[in-house]
């Protein structure tokens, strides 16, 4: 179809595969990277936190003698066989062709355990998250260990998959009087995915959903706080898309109707439990790099003449959140103080900075205008992002970062 008709073509996406630019003939326009959407305030940064089995590293043997239950994945029926011969099994056969109850339920629990000490240090209410299983039946399991381990009830965790599973919803009845009156029933059978995404999206209940590739793409869950990958996923494209679920912002008042302890959205964080090797997979890397610096020290290094690019992207990925938590007075306050630049303002020029293009055109301005060399760009690059021995020159016009 595009090649039918005897037109301009321009094509917009968030997750340009190769296959793109090659339709494209390398012809890219214009670019938006996500660390300048966050810098920007049009997204949250994150912050990855990762679980480890050695079972979902390496996979495992279940020893000959054992009693194995062998289980149909459509009817879920169980029948036990004794092992004749060891039964070895990879990772990649791991919830597949072997399922191992344990392995689930560790990585569950370590989640809850870790939840409000490490995840998100002072909440009481689970933040909104959504787990991404193999298949149905993996994710049958999960729910399942999620609702023993949190002891929350049946409405605590939720599979939304092409299946439908189980929502809460009101319907109208009449009583013996005729007289209507509403009442909230489950509905286990013949629901619509869709009325389970809305209860996710704008109820308190259900906490956790569990689904495979229905919500991978294309749906907006603003209160989102956590994407927990339970699945390897080997395309980069996808990985992205799966990810950007939790890159959403949200009003402080949407989020608190659905998360009651929340006060702003400023990140969101991704869960690792099978081992993605996330800065292989994706194409962004989180802002904040520098998790175990302060900020005030991180700005001591900079004022001390430290341009690590880490740093400055850990500094532009604090001031984003920090935007996002101020109150009026104290927005106005800080604009004052940085000469009419907010905070917003300050982080996008710090991202902007370190973008390579932008040291490309600074050399092209600096020599003359025509095409500058690989040493006069390294040049430039270096005095931006580099660890000076001393106290630095004056910051460079193009990187903007008088507020230091």
């Amino acid at each position: 179809m595009l090649e039918y008709f005897d037109a301009s073509l321009i094509g917009l996406t968030a997750t340009p595969s190769k296959q793109t630019m090659g339709f494209f003939h390398q012809n890219l326009v214009m670019e938006y990277p996500y660390e300048q959407a966050v810098a920007d305030g049009v997204n949250v940064d994150f912050d990855l936190y990762e679980i480890r089995t050695h079972i979902s590293e390496f996979g495992e043997t279940i020893n000959a003698g054992f009693h194995v239950d062998y289980r149909d994945r459509q009817t879920r029926k169980v029948r036990w066989e004794l092992a004749d011969q060891d039964i070895p099994y990879d990772a990649d056969e791991l919830d597949r062709r072997v399922v191992v109850p344990d392995q689930i339920r560790t990585i569950i629990r370590t989640f809850r355990d870790r939840l409000f000490t490490e995840i998100f240090p002072g909440r009481t209410e689970v933040p909104k998250a959504l787990i991404f299983a193999k298949d149905d039946s993996h994710a049958d399991d999960i729910v399942q260990i999620l609702r023993e381990e949190f002891g929350k009830g049946n409405d605590f965790a939720q599979k939304i998959t092409y299946r439908a599973g189980t929502a809460k919803v009101r319907t109208k009845k009449t009583d013996a009087d005729g007289k209507e009156y509403e009442v909230d029933e489950w509905i286990t059978q013949g629901l619509k995915p869709e009325d389970l995404l809305s209860q996710f999206r704008t109820s308190y209940y259900p906490r956790i959903a569990v689904t495979v590739d229905m919500i991978a793409t294309g749906t907006d869950i603003r209160p989102l706080e956590i994407v927990m990958f339970m699945r390897a996923v080997k395309s980069r494209t996808l990985f992205e898309q799966m990810k950007g679920r939790g890159a959403r912002i949200v009003t402080p008042t949407e989020l608190q109707g659905v998360t009651p302890d929340a006060k702003t959205k400023d990140h969101f964080v991704l869960i690792d439990a099978v081992g993605l090797e996330p800065e292989k997979m994706q194409d962004t890397q989180p802002l904040d790099r520098k998790k175990n610096i302060a900020l005030d020290k991180l700005l001591e290094l900079v004022t001390f003449g430290n341009r690590e690019a880490d740093v400055l992207s850990s500094i532009a990925s604090r001031l984003a959140r920090l935007d996002r938590q101020l109150t009026p007075e104290d927005r106005l306050s800080l604009t004052e103080a940085a000469n009419g630049q907010p905070l917003s303002f300050i982080a996008s020029e710090i991202v902007a900075a370190l973008d390579p293009d932008r040291h490309i055109e600074a050399a092209k301005t600096l020599n003359g205008g025509t095409e500058p060399t690989e040493e006069q760009t390294a040049q430039l690059e270096g005095n931006c992002c580099r660890k000076p021995q001393s106290r630095s020159p004056p910051i460079r016009r193009y990187a903007t970062l008088s507020w230091v």
